[in-house]
């Protein structure tokens, strides 16, 4: 079933991933997808490696 994947730059504790998570499979389990068949995966992304505009985010 659904798979989505987030990603994030890192410094995240696990409790704000945690409520990522369930807020994710909460809308979902909305549209009648039962929540055993979520997956979300996070992945941390450093701001040296995401860009926008031709800008690293690291040079902000």
């Amino acid at each position: 079933m659904p798979v989505v994947i987030v990603n994030l730059w890192p410094g995240r504790d696990d409790d704000s991933k945690r409520r990522i998570a369930e807020g994710i499979t909460n809308v979902l389990e909305k549209e009648k997808i039962p929540k055993e068949a979520v997956t979300v995966i996070m992945n941390e992304v450093p701001k040296n490696n995401w860009a926008e505009a031709g800008k690293l985010h690291s040079d902000e």
